[in-house]
């Protein structure tokens, strides 16, 4: 009889980042997954995604306006930052909002700085891709499981 503790797992996917990696589209060969945050192009797209969703200041009080007067001095200096491993997030400015249902109650809300906002955006740029394309490739394998798992012995699946 074979010890079922001897088995090597299964392996239904690859668990190496670079796998699911696929920038501009199409999938490509990544050493390094921080270069690609603070490039040029992608704070100048982290850009312009900040500035659509607007939004108020932080406790910086710099307004996407004053922002955008120094747009490339900025950017050039938050890419200088993440490139040299210096950047260091700005405090958050608190906020107390009414509570949606509770009549009288507030919650804290945290409003970060534009600058660390295009920082923030810079990293959901690289990252989204990833770990949407990954959690579509799980959600395919958990219900291709959960399929064979609701087959009766005939192979046919019952109805819910």
């Amino acid at each position: 009889m074979e010890n079922s503790l001897c088995e090597k797992p299964e392996r239904h996917a690859s668990r190496r980042l670079s796998d699911h990696l696929v920038l501009e589209g199409r999938k490509q060969k990544v050493h390094s997954l921080v270069d690609k945050v603070y490039s040029r192009k992608n704070l100048k797209l982290a850009w312009e995604r900040v500035c659509a969703n607007q939004g108020a200041s932080g406790a910086d009080k710099v307004t996407i306006e004053e922002f955008e007067a120094c747009l490339d001095e900025n950017l050039e200096r938050l890419h200088q930052e993440l490139r040299e491993n210096t950047y260091q997030p700005q405090a958050v400015r608190r906020l107390e909002i009414p509570k949606r249902g509770a009549p009288g109650k507030t919650r804290p809300l945290g409003i970060p700085s534009v600058y660390d906002r295009v920082c923030q955006q810079a990293l959901v740029n690289r990252l989204e891709p990833i770990f949407v394309a990954s959690g579509k490739a799980q959600e395919r394998r958990m219900r291709t499981k959960s399929e064979t798992f609701l087959r009766d012995p005939e192979g046919s699946t019952p109805s819910r």
